[in-house]
């Protein structure tokens, strides 16, 4: 049964709409960023973006749908009153509009976990990294109280976004402007937007390459994908090359045959190719020997030495274990012969035992 929610006297309620108002809360995005400016025809508070492309526009809302401010239609796009490029709302001030949005009657924000997983939510660029055609950007979730972060990873030919910068997100789908032409980009996860034939044209897939340093800038979507940032598919699939090899399962078109026969792909879902499995092999530092040929290698202390047998071991574990514990170890030292007997009836004992032996003299 799920819990009831809490009712709030009418008191709580209208304290919390006056937070709400003094904040300027009136929309989603206005819950987390400050509007920067005000319109110049109506007077109305907007958020004013520009940057160094020479783009400027007002915005009513910012995210998905960058929703802009009709009034700039007229070509009027200074603004009396910019203050800077919007930021975020210090995080005591956004917890204080979550916890009063929840005590209105008419919520601003999904009031149900369904709700708000389907919803767009806002989120603020923290830092970029652009290099080898990939752009990797680390994104600081705005509608959670301890500003959630997350990856984006995108190949492209140039920035496109930059810290400070807002993104619109819904699970794996980011929306967000395009810095010189200011219309929306939305984009998967992972997302390439280039033309793959002519950055990895003449690429011959099963070419084995000896070196990480032969890989392509946007090959490295098949070993790392922005949601595991910390997982890399190398790390996955160390224990199944590892296995692969105790099989006999080596070399680089091998290990592409049968990753690919088990159903495995690589972290942006393409099969294996010989030459990416040879990456992986680098990647993963699993040695591709097969099982003889490892017993058969030997260090090289130990060559010219001969190697013990298993008869020669079991027959010194043997000879150990006939030693009787009565026995007295021998004097190696001691020369000194056996003292022989004199006594003729004793001899002539001994000598009986081996047949009929008699002394003259003595006969029956």
């Amino acid at each position: 049964m799920k819990p009831a929610r809490p009712a709030y006297s009418e008191e709580e309620k209208h304290k919390a709409r006056q937070a709400l108002n003094s904040y300027g809360a009136s929309s989603y995005s206005r819950c987390f960023v400050d509007p920067n400016a005000v319109c110049p025809v109506c007077g109305q508070s907007v958020y004013f973006y520009s940057n160094d492309f020479g783009s400027r526009v007002f915005f009513d809302e910012l995210g998905k749908p960058w929703t802009k401010h009709p009034c700039t239609d007229n070509g009027r796009s200074n603004s009396t009153a910019v203050k800077a490029r919007p930021v975020s709302r210090p995080l005591i001030e956004i917890n204080k509009i979550l916890d009063a949005e929840k005590k209105i009657d008419q919520r601003i924000l999904p009031a149900s976990k369904k709700a708000r997983k389907k919803s767009w939510k806002l989120a603020l660029v923290t830092e970029v990294d652009f290099s080898d055609l990939s752009m990797s950007v680390l994104i600081e979730d705005l509608s959670t109280k301890n500003h959630q972060k997350h990856r984006l990873q995108v190949y492209c030919d140039q920035q496109l976004l930059n810290a400070g910068d807002f993104v619109s997100w819904r699970g794996n789908v980011f929306s967000f402007l395009n810095p010189g032409t200011l219309e929306s980009i939305e984009i998967v996860n992972g997302e390439i937007l280039l033309n793959l034939d002519e950055v990895e044209g003449g690429i011959d897939h099963n070419e084995i390459p000896q070196k990480i340093s032969d890989m392509v800038a946007t090959e490295k979507r098949h070993f790392s994908y922005a949601l595991t940032s910390t997982i890399t598919v190398q790390d996955e699939l160390r224990p199944v090359l590892q296995d692969f090899a105790k099989k006999g399962i080596v070399g680089a078109k091998l290990v592409a045959h049968y990753l690919n026969a088990t159903g495995r792909k690589t972290a942006n879902g393409s099969p294996w190719t010989p030459r990416l499995a040879a990456f992986l092999i680098l990647l993963t530092g699993v040695p591709q020997e097969r099982p003889h040929e490892r017993h058969k290698s030997r260090s090289s202390r130990d060559f010219g030495k001969k190697q013990p047998t298993k008869r020669t071991t079991k027959a010194k574990r043997l000879k150990s274990k006939r030693v009787s514990v009565n026995a007295k170890p021998l004097q190696k030292n001691d020369k000194t012969p056996a003292k022989l007997s004199s006594d003729v009836d004793e001899w002539a004992k001994m000598l009986s035992r081996l047949g009929r032996v008699t002394r003259k003299g003595h006969e029956e």
